[in-house]
Order: C-alpha cells, then sequence, then structure tokens
C-alpha cells in the first residue's frame, strides 16, 4: 500500500477495491511509523482529512470523482498557504502564520479531490540545498538516514521516498524539486514558467511542480496543477493536454539532445554521476535520440557568486521583517545573509546584470538541439547536518540547477541508478521553453529503459 502510485490508487478506488477512507488509514500509520526517522510531516489534520476521504469515498461510490486525484493524499509544503494550517517558512523567526486561504497550487488539489492530510518541512526560507531548518529540524533521506533530503521540498521529498503519499508539490527558484528528487531517487519536473500559477511568486524564477516516485505520477500531477489563476498574471491559459496521454504519444525518434556531464559553474561532477549522464545519453541514443556530447566546459566555477549574492538580499529582505533577536534564531541564514548589509544599489544592480548575463549564455546551451542532459546535482547526497555540500559555500549545490529558473526553461529529474555508496544519482532533461511536454515525454523513455529505483525500506 505505501508504494501505490497515484494512478495505481485511483484505479483501485474506480474498481472498489480499495477506499480513499482505507487510503487515509494507511497513509496515517505510515506517517506513524517512519516520520520519527525522517521528520518530513510536521502537522496532520487527521479530522480534516477523514472529512475529505468519506466524501471522496462516496463520490467513487457514485461514480463521480472530482478529477485526476480524487482521494489521493497528499501532504502541502510549508512554503504553500493552505486555509487552516500553519506556515512558517521552515524559519524559527517569528511565530509563523495560520492561513485563511489556499494557494493556487493547494486550491488546484482540493479541486481535484486530493485529500490534505497536513504540511510537510522545508528549510530555512528555502535557499539551502539541505534540509536543515531552525524551525523543523533536520529532514532525513530515507535511502540513508545520515543523509540530507535536500532543498526547500525536503519534506515532501522525504515524505514521497518514504512511501507516505504518492504526489507532492515541490517549488523550485533555484532548484528545490530537481535537487532533493535526484537526492531521494524521485522523478520531479520543474515547469517551465507560468505553466503552474503561483500566488504571492516576488521573483519570476519561482515556480511551482510535481514530486513523484514516477514520471507517469508527474504527469498526472501536471494534469492538475496547470492553467491560468487570476491572482498569478503570469500564468499560462490551461492548452488542453493530458500529460499522461501525451508520454505515450512522445516519439523519441529524430530529436536532438546535448550530453553536457560538466557546467564548470559549481562543484566538480562527481566521476559516478558523470559516467551517470553518459549511460543516459547512450541508453537515448538506442531510443532514436541523436545525441552529441559537449566537450568543452561553458562556464567557470565561481560564476555563481553574483546570483548567490543577489538571491542573498532578497533573503535578507525576509528575514529583516523581524527583529534582530528573532533573526538569530535562523543562525545559518542569519550569518549567511550578513554580506548582504555592506552591498551598495549599484553592487545589487551590477549582480542582477550578471545573473542576466548568464541567463543569455545558458540559453545559448539548447541552440540547435531539442533538449539538454547534465547532471541534477554534481554529487550525491551530503551529510543531512549540514546546510550544503560545502558548508562554506553553500549557494554552491545549486550550480546545476539554478542557470535553469533564471531561463524559465523545463526540466525534470529522472533516476539513474545508484552510485557506489547506494545513494540515487539524478538525470537534469532540460527543454525548450513552454515544451513541457517534450521534457516529461523524454523522462519518460529514459525512466522506462533503465527502469525505476527500488523505494527503500525504512
Amino acid at each position: 500500500m505505501s508504494h501505490l502510485s497515484a494512478v495505481e490508487m485511483t484505479d483501485l478506488f474506480r474498481r472498489r477495491e480499495l477506499s480513499p477512507v482505507e487510503a487515509l488509514t494507511a497513509t496515517l500509520a505510515r506517517i506513524e511509523e517512519v516520520n520519527p526517522k525522517i521528520n518530513a510531516i510536521y502537522h496532520v489534520d487527521r479530522d480534516g482529512a477523514l472529512a475529505q476521504a468519506k466524501a471522496s469515498e462516496l463520490r467513487w461510490r457514485d461514480g463521480a470523482p472530482l478529477g485526476w486525484l480524487d482521494g489521493v493524499p497528499t501532504t502541502i509544503k510549508d512554503a504553500l498557504e493552505t486555509n487552516g494550517m500553519s506556515a512558517h517558512r521552515g524559519s524559527a523567526a517569528g511565530s509563523g502564520v495560520v492561513h485563511s486561504s489556499d494557494h493556487p497550487t493547494v486550491a488546484r488539489m482540493r479541486d481535484s479531490g486530493a485529500v490534505i492530510v497536513g504540511k510537510n518541512t522545508m528549510c530555512d526560507y528555502g535557499i539551502l540545498a539541505a534540509g536543515v531548518s531552525s524551525y523543523h529540524g533536520v529532514t532525513r533521506n530515507p535511502w540513508d538516514l545520515s543523509k540530507t533530503t535536500g532543498a526547500s521540498s525536503s519534506g515532501a521529498s522525504a515524505s514521497v521516498c518514504a512511501g507516505i503519499e504518492p504526489v507532492s508539490i515541490g517549488t523550485d527558484i533555484v532548484g528545490s524539486i530537481r535537487l532533493p528528487a535526484s537526492y531521494c531517487g524521485l522523478a520531479g519536473h520543474k515547469p517551465s514558467y507560468g505553466r503552474v500559477p503561483y500566488y504571492f511568486q516576488g521573483s519570476p524564477a519561482l515556480v511551482a511542480g510535481p514530486l513523484a516516485r514516477s514520471i507517469t505520477d508527474v504527469a498526472l500531477h501536471m494534469n492538475v496543477l496547470t492553467g491560468a489563476d487570476a491572482r498569478d498574471f503570469s500564468a499560462l491559459p490551461r492548452d488542453g493536454v493530458d500529460y499522461v496521454a501525451e508520454l505515450d504519444r512522445f516519439d523519441p525518434a529524430g530529436k536532438r539532445a546535448l550530453v553536457i556531464t560538466e557546467l564548470g559553474i559549481g562543484e566538480p561532477v562527481a566521476q559516478d554521476v558523470a559516467n551517470a549522464i553518459i549511460r543516459a545519453g547512450e541508453t537515448l541514443r538506442g531510443q532514436g535520440v541523436h545525441v552529441d556530447r559537449l566537450d568543452t566546459v561553458p562556464f567557470e566555477r565561481g560564476e555563481w557568486e553574483p546570483a548567490e549574492l543577489f538571491y542573498m538580499v532578497r533573503t535578507l529582505s525576509e528575514l529583516s521583517q523581524h527583529p534582530d533577536a528573532e533573526q538569530r534564531k535562523t543562525p545559518v541564514i542569519y550569518d549567511w545573509s550578513r554580506r548582504a548589509l555592506g552591498l551598495s544599489a549599484l553592487d545589487h544592480h551590477a549582480n542582477f546584470v550578471a545573473t542576466q548575463m548568464l541567463r543569455e549564455r545558458t540559453l545559448n546551451l539548447i541552440k540547435g538541439y531539442d533538449f539538454l542532459i547534465l547532471p541534477s546535482t554534481p554529487d550525491t547526497a551530503f551529510d543531512a547536518e549540514l546546510p550544503g555540500s560545502d558548508p562554506t559555500r553553500i549557494f554552491e549545490s545549486w550550480a546545476n540547477t539554478f542557470l535553469f529558473n533564471l531561463t524559465e526553461q523545463p526540466g525534470s529529474n529522472v533516476p539513474m541508478g545508484l552510485d557506489r555508496n547506494g545513494l540515487p544519482i539524478g538525470v537534469q532533461i532540460i527543454g525548450q521553453r513552454y515544451d513541457d511536454v517534450g521534457v516529461l515525454g523524454l523522462s519518460h523513455v529514459l525512466e522506462q529503459a533503465v527502469g525505476r529505483l527500488t523505494p527503500p525500506q525504512l
């Protein structure tokens, strides 16, 4: 039961071989069993979830489900407003907020009939590449409890990986869908900017998207999340695409992909990861894709630093809404963001311009190709208590992902086996802007060819 996919679960509901109440009961039992080990869920609404599950059970009995995820249990990321539930953005600064409305993505889940069980953990202000939170504590990776889940969608990724829920909403401003998906052996999709509505954004790089154990469930979740919302002026209209049906329609033959084992902009890529990327390219070549390999390194290691300073100002602005005594309750972020206090307006603009130049250079990588194939993360998961793979350079862990937030391109993570330490390796597939169908299609081809990872035992 704990590792049923959303597609399998709704099929069992349809055939009346499983009820939403039974699914919820199993989810609550799974939370009690594994959450003390992984610290992925911080709030459970048992009564509310039971009422939702009972209503879903009646709809399935009458043959009238609300939508694609009717009766499927899920939890919501701390960062996303959820009616009646507390939100802290992972930070011990302040007392948190109990919201009276739903974020657009949460509203889509409710409208689809999903059973919202509670809230999952995140790192402070969504800026760490680790599951370390001054409010929630440390979230741990089900593959190895001594390792991190990674990034602000830490609780969502750990929960899905551990079999608490089949799908969960991740958010991604510098990599918080693809990075934890890579560390936890999950499928994850960062949509094109605007494909999934988001409010309040605060950044043209910020998106929400699915985390699941298969690309099929990711596609099913995209059917729920996409479409316009009056609160988000940038949201694209629903285009009538059935993302699940498009997986089988996708033909990889004749598509062009560029394999990049090393971007050069961040920490060096581990050999096991580089080998996995090469294998992914060869696998896709065997499926009819024209595959080239970039022999040069397009960036230099420290070129992420202006972007770090730009995002540092954003984080300092949010943290500074609290008195200094409250700010100090978030020591990692407090210490990291102090550097931004010395930046002038001219410095900030210069960092913005440098970041935009990175955007232009990154967009040029895909010219002449349909897809880029590269590592989601330079290495596999690091120690759970650390704020980054290098605690002195905490933004560097984002180097392989944040560039494609700047370009607004869609990108998926596909698990590509395990490294020599038994930890998942993630392959990142990037497509042309707005080609979410193509990215998910090629991701599905790769997943079908290499097989899904067997979930870890806890």
